[in-house]
Formats: C-alpha cells, structure tokens, sequence
C-alpha cells in the first residue's frame, strides 16, 4: 500500500460523522433474510421511516403502475411492488438523503445523481436489448440500486478529501485520462476502492460491493459477478457517451469501446441511448429521487 493510500484509509477509519444508513434498511436486511416474513413485517419496519414509506407509496402511484388503482396505503404499495422492490427503493431514498446537497464548489452534485440514476436506467435498458448477459438473472430494480450506488466513492471524496478530488478532476480534464486514473496519482487511490470501502462499512450486499469495487474493470470481478459488472461497466460507459448528467469523467472513445467490446453496432447504440433518455425524461421511479 502506498504512502497516500494508507493515508486516505487512516483518514477515512477516522471520520467521526461518516455518512450511516438509516437503522430502517438495517432491519429490512435481517427481516428480508427471513423466509418466513410477510408485508405486516415488512410494513412495520418501514413505519419507522416516514420519508422512506412516503417514496415507496409514491412510486406505487407512479406512472410506472398506470392502470392500477391508487393507493394511500403503505401494506398495499408493498404487495404490489414486491419485497426486493421495496427493499431497493428504501435504500435509494436512504442514500439520497444520507448525502446532504454540497455547499463547495466545484462538482455538480444533481448532475452526478443524474448521472447515477441514469446508469441504473441504463442497466435495465441494456439488460433487456443487449445479447451479451444471456447467463445474467437479475431483478431490474436491483439494476437501477447498482446503477445508483456504482460511483458512490466519488462522494466521499468530494465530501472528506475534496482538494484532493478537485485535483485529480483538473488532472483528468487536463490530460485526457479516467478520473479513476487521475485519483490514483493525486491520492492513491480511487473512487472504485473508497466506494466499495464504504459498501462494506454498510454491510451491503456481495454483488453491490463488487459493481462498486469493479465497475471500470469487470475483468477483475469475480467470477460469479463478472456478467453482472460487465453490464454496469457497459451501462456506465453508455451513459458516458450519450453525456447524460456528469459523472466528472473525461470522455475517450466510449461509443468505440462499446460497439468494439459488445455486440452493439453504431445503429443500435443510438437506439439505445434514446431509449434511455426517453426512460430517464418519463420515470418518476428514479428521477424523484434526485430532485
């Protein structure tokens, strides 16, 4: 280990007021691994959290659910949505309100949420139209939680180490490399490894850690998650490439990478990319959250 890294690891092992999840996902995370839970569980853990239980109503009566009857009721929303949505949707509003908006300057933190959620969209979109992940089974909403919590890092970078973060930015928009790059020389290390530190601080669970931890190098992952890395990696280079919110990256040769590494012609990413942009204008499921 470096002298830097272990310096930004002391550091982080010694902050006082690190960000922690609210004790509602917590005791969803125990209760869900209950084969004998049922929604009065469920809802009554939820109850303890009154903006988490309000976000879940308010996506059951999203456009999302057209067709179905509204409802007020929190034990109705759970039934509908099942429990891995509610699960997932408790944890987005958690993290949203777990980092409070930046007062310093020099990193858009809406456009960086945007990017997020517009990744998650994108896993889902990319999921369903690509013939690359043909052994993957995964929950679309567990995609869009992947997709929200793949660049966690750079928050607590731009919340703890923010000089830092802001000279590894002017490194990569000067040189022209990945910020993750551009991390390792000014700190030694990068936003992948300080996001999946704190995913394990949380207790999250092996694939969020390992989306986190790899999502620039799926190749790393192991083997069990590896499809599943390689989607967000896709997924988050597309987003790159259609420059859909800010992530802080430069941008390479993305839309090359992509149509080189996978089975996407020039065509079909385009067609992709308005996919995504049309989810992303329409769905209140994601987009609320950031607002």
């Amino acid at each position: 280990m470096i002298p830097m890294q272990r310096d930004v690891i002391k550091r982080l092992e010694s902050v006082q007021k690190l960000p922690t999840l609210p004790a509602v996902i917590e005791n969803l995370r125990i209760a869900l691994q209950d084969p004998e839970v049922d929604v009065e569980d469920i809802a009554v853990i939820i109850e303890d959290d009154p903006a988490i239980m309000a976000r879940i109503v308010k996506v059951v009566n999203s456009a999302l659910y057209l067709g179905v009857s509204e409802t007020t009721s929190l034990r109705t929303a759970i039934v509908r949505l099942g429990f891995g949505a509610v699960s997932n949707i408790a944890m987005s509003a958690a993290v949203f309100s777990t980092f409070a908006p930046s007062l310093k300057a020099g990193f858009n933190r809406a456009e960086f949420w945007r990017h997020c959620i517009c990744t998650g969209i994108a896993s889902e979109i990319v999921y369903q139209n690509s013939g690359s992940f043909p052994g993957l089974r995964i929950t679309l909403d567990a995609l869009h939680l992947y997709g929200l919590l793949h660049d966690i890092g750079k928050i607590i970078f731009e919340q703890y180490f923010h000089e830092g973060f802001m000279a590894a930015l002017e490194l990569s928009g000067r040189d022209e490399v990945p910020l993750a790059e551009a991390e390792l020389r000014v700190m030694g290390v990068d936003h992948a490894q300080v996001g999946a530190w704190l995913a394990r601080k949380w207790n999250l669970s092996g694939e969020v850690i390992e989306v986190i931890r790899w999502h620039h190098n799926p190749g790393n992952a192991g083997s069990e998650h590896r499809d599943l890395v390689r989607l967000c990696y896709l997924a988050d280079m597309v987003v790159n490439a259609a420059q859909l919110g800010d992530g802080g990256n430069v941008s390479p040769a993305y839309a090359e990478t992509i149509c080189g590494e996978f089975d996407f012609g020039h065509d079909s990413l385009v067609r992709i990319i308005g996919l995504i942009e049309t989810r992303a204008a329409q769905s209140p499921l994601f987009m609320a959250f950031a607002a």
